[in-house]
């Protein structure tokens, strides 16, 4: 596209689609702004051509966090975290995963660093887990339906640097899907597979001493367990 901004586009079902898709005060100025949550930085819910779609742009995290903000060291398109992310998930929906189906990515590159931005569609009639889980447990097929989709994930080769009860969804129709894929990839071997769950485990801990109202046991980590070799 020019100037610096590079922009690959999954299909052909927003042919409507520029460079103002990535940018917040865009969809602010239509109106078309449905919801946002808050991560390292904000990710927005936006409505288009009746569908809703999810905006995030790559945001440090920790220290560095504070002195790059959103700028990362440019060495080649495809190494770039939204391009890696990008084709990543289309990967796994090849593989027919439930994951996001992306719809658009974006990298602004200037000089020797670039900024990044990624637009998935919005998983319908969903929450996250860390949601239900504050509000009611979940039965032991939900949690080995969790367990399995872990499974089906690891099975695939593909780690999660992040896999916490925020990073899982479930949807209406109680189908369990994965998201957030930065800084993920295809991997070899097992070990770790180990620490994925591991990492896993530490957020369901974390939240449960956080939250007074947190309805999740130990108990039911013999469930997930079971679906995690189940898959």
């Amino acid at each position: 596209m020019g100037n610096g901004h590079h922009v690959m586009m999954d299909s052909d079902a927003y042919p409507n689609l520029t460079l103002d898709w990535f940018d917040p005060a865009y969809w602010e100025s239509q109106n078309a702004v449905t919801g946002q949550a808050k991560g390292r930085g904000t990710t927005l819910f936006v409505k288009a051509n009746n569908d809703t779609l999810v905006l995030r742009h790559y945001q440090r995290g920790g220290l560095p966090g504070k002195v790059l903000s959103d700028q990362y060291l440019f060495a080649g398109l495809e190494k770039t975290r939204p391009f890696r992310e990008f084709r990543l998930l289309k990967a796994m929906r090849q593989r027919d995963l439930l994951v996001p189906q992306p719809i658009a990515v974006h990298v602004k590159r200037q000089g020797c660093v670039y900024r990044g931005d990624l637009i998935t569609a919005m998983i319908p009639n969903s929450e996250d887990l860390h949601a239900v889980l504050c509000r009611q447990p979940l039965s032991s097929n939900q949690w080995y339906a969790v367990g399995n989709a872990v499974a089906q994930m690891h099975d695939a080769g593909v780690y999660h640097h992040d896999l916490n009860v925020r990073n899982v969804m479930v949807d209406k129709a109680q189908k369990v899907w994965i998201i957030d894929f930065d800084r993920c990839g295809f991997r070899q071997g097992d070990k770790w597979k180990s620490d994925n769950i591991a990492r896993f485990l530490r957020s369901l801990e974390k939240e449960k001493a956080k939250h007074e109202q947190f309805f999740w046991q130990k108990a039911h980590w013999d469930s997930f367990l079971q679906g995690l070799k189940g898959a």
